[in-house]
């Protein structure tokens, strides 16, 4: 058999099984295996037919010589989770139509035919990603609830067992200390001195709203510096939608901005601040423009926490850090590792104003 006629009869074939004659259609491909055709193509086609039919062992085996050549071949990927969802291995299941999922993104174009199958994968795996939920509540719900510690580790695991949570680890950009847990949003309750920020929200948000009232300058907080290599993220450089108005900076006062913030000063003074050289600490009023998006990012130093004090929050503003989305709530501070990927946004027409610190 020349390879001008194996590519005719594979051709029939597929007309075949797209003209939902799969018998036809197998009966052709097995003739082109018997004659030592041995291909991605031709086998995953089979596997197609083989599926199309019903015969969910035989479809196994072609996919699997199909992958032998592509192992990612994303048909040949959706047969096998068709294939061992049709003899009631779910977990099998989920696991090839996830993989045949990472080929193709949901915002990928495709043929037709294959983004039908890819829709197909995709609502499958959430069926049975609902279904798995279901047996571990029945199973282990109740245990969890139950409990007299925190849970919230279990409830992680649960979540990353169904495939709603990923595992976000820190990424510094300069400076990583190993060993570290990895922490998202630190729990408020380990820091004693919080509630003292908190209890002088009012002060600090009245030095705030002055400081907008009498249009003080917010400088971009990313600007370039020509002693380093250019990188530009997004277009936030130099770009005052995401501004900065410094009480210290790089661990220096900013003398002029604290004789017009002292009580945010003095609340600063008395908390402990992370003093490092040159570095640290950096303490801001941070205001995002109305309409303006900080994207997703990652911080130099894993061996501190960032700490927002919200001021001014309008509706439709959010954060984002790792798994966690959180909305912030005025004069209520969060901690989190900023090395961890993290993003903001502000889709209101108003400034969102923050009390940054470190």
């Amino acid at each position: 058999m020349t390879d001008a006629q194996g590519t005719d009869l594979l051709q029939q074939a597929i007309a075949a099984l797209q003209g939902g004659i799969p018998g036809q259609a197998r009966a052709i491909l097995e003739s082109l295996t018997d004659q030592g055709a041995d291909t991605a193509a031709v086998w995953g086609v089979l596997a197609l037919a083989c599926r199309d039919q019903g015969d969910m062992q035989a479809a196994l085996e072609a996919a699997d010589c199909s992958l032998s050549h592509e192992p990612r071949n994303p048909r040949a990927l959706v047969v096998k989770g068709d294939a061992y969802f049709k003899l009631g291995d779910r977990q099998a299941s989920a696991s090839f139509y996830r993989e045949a999922l990472k080929q193709f993104p949901a915002q990928v174009r495709m043929a037709p035919d294959m983004a039908a199958e890819m829709e197909r994968a995709r609502a499958r795996v959430e069926t049975l990603a609902d279904d798995f939920a279901d047996h571990l509540r029945r199973n282990i719900g109740s245990l969890i609830e139950s409990a007299q510690e925190d849970t919230s580790r279990m409830k992680h695991t649960r979540d990353l067992l169904l495939g709603k949570r990923q595992i976000f680890y820190p990424e510094p950009k300069q400076i990583h200390f190993p060993g570290l847990p990895i922490i998202e949003f630190a729990d408020p309750a380990d820091f004693d001195w919080l509630p003292y920020v908190e209890e002088a929200f009012e002060d600090i948000r009245s030095e705030a709203q002055a400081l907008l009232g009498n249009q003080a300058e917010f400088g971009a907080y990313l600007t370039a510096d020509g002693s380093r290599p250019a990188y530009d993220m997004h277009g936030l450089k130099n770009n005052e939608d995401w501004g900065a108005f410094y009480l210290w900076y790089n661990g220096e006062p900013v003398r002029e901005n604290q004789a017009r913030c002292p009580k945010t000063t003095a609340v600063m003074e008395s908390s402990p601040l992370v003093f490092s050289g040159k570095r640290c600490p950096n303490v801001l009023f941070s205001r995002l423009k109305p309409g303006s998006r900080i994207p997703p990012h990652n911080g130099m130093i894993n061996t501190r926490l960032i700490c927002h004090l919200p001021l001014i929050v309008p509706k439709r503003c959010g954060f984002r850090v790792g798994n966690d989305i959180r909305e912030w709530v005025p004069g209520k501070v969060w901690l989190f590792d900023d090395t961890v990927e993290h993003e903001a946004w502000n889709n209101s027409s108003e400034d969102r104003i923050l009390l940054i610190f470190e």
